[in-house]
């Protein structure tokens, strides 16, 4: 099997334009939940959000997404291996110019039919990609739920490892929108005031938008270009539990069995993990999952983790790519940032989490993301 390299990595967020910021930002202690300025909050009882202020409209679209994805690949380095394909995760695209739509006044019968001028959001969003890198091939975009980047960063290390490709960029990004906001504030997931992961008074996620991308490649292509790896993709597992449509199973279930095939891939004992970059939503159902999980993964032993949805928000689809871009920096630095908005850790947590930066000692590290429907998926990282 071959070995899998990200030797390339941008992300773009509410608290910084590029990694390198959003890096020194997060271990700063900074957040970047305000109040919500992209839309009414009026209706809503949470009125807070991640959102990049400077995102502008694309006048030619009439969506932020297309300004969001320039912004990413700005100053990403090129340009991309002539084998490399793409392989995307976006959950919504460009939902805001449908939100248009939605709101503009029409009659009864223009409401049952369904605009037959507006194409599938995430697919083209997915040719915004590829046209930016002069590519023919838009690939494909993953949607499941909030573990849809970290499935994609899987299937591309999968198909990577077993010969079939050398190289895939995998691209995540998502945008603030009144329609999913308006969905999770129904479901009463919304926090009113900030994200609390891993605390005793957590009471909901916030919503944030973002953006990352890496650059995958096999060992072999990798330096037969002269290119050096920032980490390495280890091992990788998905699973669902299952249970319920929006909550996951508590046991951790899914949770587990998805960090069990990521091990097994790695060919690595629990032992070997030196610290986690967990979910951590700061939602009830949750965090008692990813703590359960753990418990059950480790045992006694108090694996130090943390979660950056404090810092930046819930960026749904983008969140494990971002997370991933954030990991890399972990094993390279060997620090975990602070868990934002923790200040009284649950019990099952004590010991492992802390508001404050960690220091590691080890050459792998986990990352976990779950998501609606129950599912589940981890990576196993490890330092170049």
């Amino acid at each position: 099997m071959n070995e899998v390299w990200i030797v390339a990595t941008a992300a773009v967020s509410a608290l910084g334009e590029n990694r390198s910021e959003l890096w020194l930002k997060l271990l700063a202690g900074e957040s970047a939940i305000t109040p919500l300025e992209r839309f009414a909050t009026t209706p809503y009882y949470s009125k807070v959000a991640a959102e990049i202020k400077s995102l502008q409209l694309d006048p030619q679209h009439e969506s932020r997404l297309p300004t969001l994805i320039k912004k990413l690949f700005r100053d990403f380095p090129g340009p991309l291996p002539t084998s490399c394909t793409l392989i995307g995760s976006t959950l919504k695209g460009a939902i805001d110019r449908q939100e248009k739509i939605w709101h503009r006044e029409t009659t009864a019968k223009e409401n049952q039919q369904s605009p037959s001028n507006t194409p599938p959001l995430p697919c083209e969003a997915a040719g915004w990609v590829a046209q930016h890198f002069g590519l023919t091939e838009p690939g494909f975009t993953i949607n499941a739920a909030c573990a849809s980047s970290t499935i994609a960063l899987s299937t591309a290390a999968s198909r990577i490892a077993s010969g079939q490709q050398d190289a895939i960029l995998v691209w995540a990004a998502e945008i603030l929108s009144e329609f999913v906001f308006a969905g999770f504030a129904s479901l009463q997931a919304l926090s009113p005031d900030v994200c609390r992961p891993f605390d005793k008074n957590r009471n909901g996620l916030v919503l944030g938008e973002g953006a990352a991308t890496l650059l995958l490649m096999s060992a072999r292509q990798a330096a037969k270009e002269g290119r050096q790896p920032l980490a390495i993709i280890k091992g990788w597992g998905v699973a669902n539990d299952a249970v319920h449509l929006t909550a996951p199973a508590q046991d951790g279930r899914g949770l587990i069995k998805a960090c069990r095939r990521a091990l097994s891939r790695a060919d690595l004992g629990p032992e070997k993990i030196a610290a986690i970059n967990a979910h951590g939503t700061g939602t009830i159902h949750n965090d008692s999952m990813e703590t359960a999980a753990f418990s059950e993964l480790f045992g006694h032993r108090k694996v130090p983790f943390h979660s950056i949805k404090g810092a930046l928000g819930h960026t749904l689809g983008a969140a494990g790519a971002l997370e991933t871009v954030i990991a890399v920096e972990s094993l390279q630095k060997q620090l975990l940032p602070p868990t934002l908005g923790l200040k009284d850790p649950m019990n099952e947590a004590t010991g492992m989490i802390s508001s404050e930066i960690r220091e590691f000692s080890g050459d792998h590290l986990l990352l976990t993301n779950s998501g609606f429907g129950g599912v589940n998926a981890a990576l196993v990282l490890a330092g170049k």
